[in-house]
C-alpha cells in the first residue's frame, strides 16, 4: 500500500487496515482522525505515542483472535512474523508449546511477543524469563510488545527498510552514486544487495533485520576506478550490531585514502 493511498482511503478502509495492525478501537479512531500522515516515520510516532497508555483493556480486545507462539497463524501477517518457528527443533517447540500452557493459566491471555527477527530459542527466552514476571509488569510488557508489533506492522505495511545509507565523496563534494552495496551477517550470509542512487543514497534489507552482529560492504574500489581517481581501499566494510527493530542509517563519509562512519537518524 502507499501512504497516499492510506491518507485518501474512507475513514471505514483507513480503519479497516489500522485493526489489521492492532484491534484496539479507540487506537484505531485516533489514527484515522489524524491522517493525512507526510511520511511513514510520522505515523509511526504517532501510533507509538497512542499506544503508550495501553493496558489490559486493549490487550484484551487486541488479542481476542490473536494465535499463540507457534501455532499456525490464521492471518497473513502472524504467519509471515512467526515464519522462523517453522525451523524450530522439536525440543524448542515442545517447550514453547508447554509454556504457552503455563502463561495463559497464570495470566489469562495468550502470550504475545514481537516474533519477526527472532529465532524460536529468542522466542523461547523471553517466554521463560516473562513467566517469571509479577501479573502488573508482564501486563505491561505485554502491552508494550503489542505497540511494537503495531509498529512493526505498520513499516511492513509501507515497505520500510531498516536500514538506509547515504555515501558522500569528501573529495569531489558530490553523492557517491553507483556504489554497489551488500548487507550480510559477519558470517558472511548475504541478506540484502543494492546499489547507491544519484544522491548517493541506498536502502536495504527487509522491515525487520535479525539482531546481531551485521555488517555492510561498499564497492568504493570501483567507485573511484570509475571516477579515475586512484584509491588505497578496494572495498570499506563497516561492521554494526542489531540490538532492536528501530530504523538504522549507516552514512559513509569518503575519499580515496580514507573513509568515515558513525550512526545516522
Amino acid at each position: 500500500m502507499d501512504l497516499g493511498d492510506f491518507n485518501d482511503a474512507t475513514a471505514s478502509d483507513a480503519a479497516a487496515v489500522i485493526r489489521g495492525w492492532a484491534d484496539v478501537p479507540a487506537w484505531v479512531d485516533t489514527l484515522v482522525a489524524a491522517r493525512p500522515f507526510g511520511n511513514v516515520q510520522a505515523l509511526t510516532e504517532r501510533a507509538a505515542a497512542a499506544a503508550g497508555s495501553w493496558g489490559a483493556t486493549e490487550l484484551d480486545a487486541a488479542l481476542a483472535q490473536h494465535p499463540r507462539i507457534g501455532e499456525r497463524a490464521v492471518d497473513a501477517s502472524s504467519a509471515r512474523e512467526q515464519s522462523s518457528m517453522q525451523t524450530a527443533a522439536d525440543d524448542v517447540a515442545g517447550a514453547i508449546a508447554a509454556g504457552n500452557s503455563e502463561y495463559e493459566r497464570r495470566f489469562g491471555r495468550v502470550f504475545l511477543v514481537r516474533a519477526a527477527g527472532r529465532t524460536p530459542e529468542e522466542l523461547l527466552g523471553e517466554l521463560e524469563r516473562r513467566l517469571g514476571n509479577d501479573p502488573a509488569a508482564e501486563t505491561h510488557e505485554a502491552a508494550a510488545a503489542l505497540a511494537d508489533i503495531a509498529v512493526h506492522r505498520i513499516r511492513a505495511t509501507f515497505a520500510v527498510p531498516h536500514l538506509t545509507t547515504h555515501v558522500l565523496d569528501a573529495t569531489r563534494g558530490t553523492p557517491a552514486a553507483g556504489i554497489d552495496l551488500v548487507l550480510s551477517t559477519v558470517d558472511g550470509d548475504v541478506i540484502a544487495t543494492g546499489t547507491t542512487d544519484t544522491d548517493g543514497r541506498a536502502a536495504l534489507g527487509p522491515d525487520v533485520l535479525p539482531r546481531g552482529d551485521l555488517q555492510l560492504r561498499f564497492g568504493t574500489g570501483a567507485y573511484h576506478r570509475a571516477v579515475g581517481v586512484p584509491a588505497f581501499h578496494p572495498f570499506v566494510v563497516v561492521a554494526f550490531s542489531v540490538s532492536g527493530t528501530e530504523h538504522l542509517h549507516v552514512p559513509l563519509l569518503l575519499s580515496p585514502f580514507a573513509y568515515s562512519t558513525y550512526r545516522g537518524s
